[in-house]
């Protein structure tokens, strides 16, 4: 077997670089974080001290929105029903005018 010494095609990393990729998600990560507890704390919750309490008031934020969301399609189809009725009712009597 031949042994490679380096990985041909790459630059060779020599530790100069400023900062790897995992070190810039990480601090992004713990500001984005800080700024959710920030816009968080005047209403009483902290994603780092009460991290199921957060996730719970989202969840039961998300399943009103979808609920309301699911409500107003049901609204239109229902309106979408009467249009038809309607049209269907016309035909019926043979003459429309």
């Amino acid at each position: 077997m031949t042994q490679q010494s380096g990985r041909s095609g790459y630059g060779s990393y020599n530790g100069n670089h400023e900062k790897s990729t995992a070190e810039k998600v990480s601090e992004l990560g713990s500001e984005a974080l800080d700024r959710a507890d920030e816009w968080l704390k005047p209403v009483g919750l902290s994603i780092k001290e009460k991290p199921m309490t957060c996730l719970a008031v989202v969840g039961g934020l998300a399943f009103v929105g979808g609920a309301l969301w699911m409500m107003r399609g049901t609204q239109r189809q229902s309106h979408v029903d009467q249009v038809l009725g309607q049209i269907s009712d016309l035909t019926r009597r043979g003459r429309f005018w």
